[in-house]
């Protein structure tokens, strides 16, 4: 295992990741919701969803080199998933005063309406996530304590197999056979329920998602010196000439549904992407590692908060709306995302300097004493 214990390209993939997410949310996707794309154009882009999985193969790496190094290993991923935990239940609490609390004024205690509203709960809570770029998550979550789970067994890899097998398999839900699997499963009714839509939505997430990337990002880590010593060229050559194949294959001899998610080759693609991530050699970028990793929390966690308290400012719309609007909500909601990150760093240095001051005067009165 490598002796590296910071990589500044993961800060720059994380902050390019936020930076994508929040233009995405606040321009690119509200902004293209009435445009018609080609089957080629939502192939093409279907491919290159590699942000998500990306991060959830440095999440994994940097969870592994943690655990690894931690003295008690078990109870570094107890405070890993309590920390993000709390962060998440609280967004989930917000979800829940929002929607829950009017819908079950509007509709009364019935039973039918108090089973309606755990029903959404659950979903917003495990599937959906309490709000749109939150659903992550979850998977995260499920993906680090499975991955600790099974790299901490001895058969080790035959979980690895079966995990890979799970993967494969939310190629039949979500990725590059869904057309196949949707032939075959038509004439089921049940395949047609929205219970059976959402099992197949949560398997995919979890299990072509989390398990897969955050899996893969920890065995990496692992063996990060046999990893970095890939033919990395070649390795470029094969993957795009297997992602060519595989849109050309889809344009073919699919059509296009929102129902994809995922394709086979983007699991190499990541992979490929973390190796440039981690090859990268940037002294400087350590000197802003707190502040730009406070600043991703802010705009992963906080910019669509911030999108919706805007749009009950200015009665703006999250589609239909000119384009000038739209550029004008996403940098407005960058520049809050900035401000509340120079706030918080404001606050938790005056905090650093008091809690280093109160240590100094103790020494002091100590060598007095």
């Amino acid at each position: 295992m490598s002796s590296r214990t910071y990589y500044p390209g993961i800060t720059i993939f994380k902050l390019a990741g936020a930076l994508a997410v929040l233009f995405a949310h606040s321009l690119f996707i509200p902004s293209m919701t009435e445009m018609t794309s080609s089957p080629l154009v939502n192939y093409l882009l279907l491919q290159m969803r590699i942000i998500v999985p990306c991060f959830y193969a440095a999440a994994g790496f940097l969870a592994y080199k943690s655990w690894s190094h931690a003295e008690d290993s078990k109870a570094y991923v107890r405070r890993y998933v309590t920390r993000i935990g709390w962060i998440y239940g609280m967004f989930c609490l917000l979800f829940f005063f929002k929607f829950n609390i009017p819908a079950l004024f509007s509709g009364g205690l019935g039973l039918h309406n108090l089973f309606l509203q755990f029903k959404i709960i659950v979903m917003a809570v495990l599937v959906n996530g309490p709000f749109v770029q939150l659903w992550f998550i979850p998977p995260l979550l499920f993906g680090v304590v499975l991955s600790y789970a099974l790299l901490s067994r001895s058969s080790a890899r035959l979980w690895i197999i079966l995990a890979a097998a799970g993967y494969c398999l939310s190629q039949l839900t979500a990725g590059t056979l869904r057309g196949a699997y949707d032939d075959v499963m038509n004439g089921v009714a049940f395949f047609h329920t929205t219970a059976y839509q959402y099992a197949e939505l949560a398997f995919t997430r979890y299990m072509g998602f989390g398990l897969a990337f955050v899996l893969a990002g920890a065995l990496i880590a692992k063996y990060e010196q046999l990893f970095l010593r890939l033919a990395i060229r070649r390795a470029l050559l094969m993957s795009g000439a297997a992602t060519c194949v595989e849109t050309l294959l889809l344009l073919g001899f699919s059509n296009w549904t929102n129902d994809y998610k995922l394709t086979v080759s983007l699991l190499p693609n990541t992979l490929l992407l973390f190796y440039g991530v981690l090859v990268v050699r940037n002294d400087a970028v350590r000197r802003y590692h707190s502040v730009l990793s406070l600043f991703c929390l802010v705009s992963y966690c906080g910019h669509i908060v911030f999108m919706e308290v805007n749009n009950l400012l200015f009665g703006w719309q999250y589609i239909g709306m000119p384009l000038g609007v739209y550029l004008l909500q996403s940098f407005l909601t960058l520049i809050e995302c900035v401000g509340l990150t120079i706030l918080l760093a404001r606050r938790s240095r005056k905090r650093w300097r008091a809690s280093a001051g109160h240590v100094q005067d103790a020494a002091v009165v100590q060598k007095s004493g």
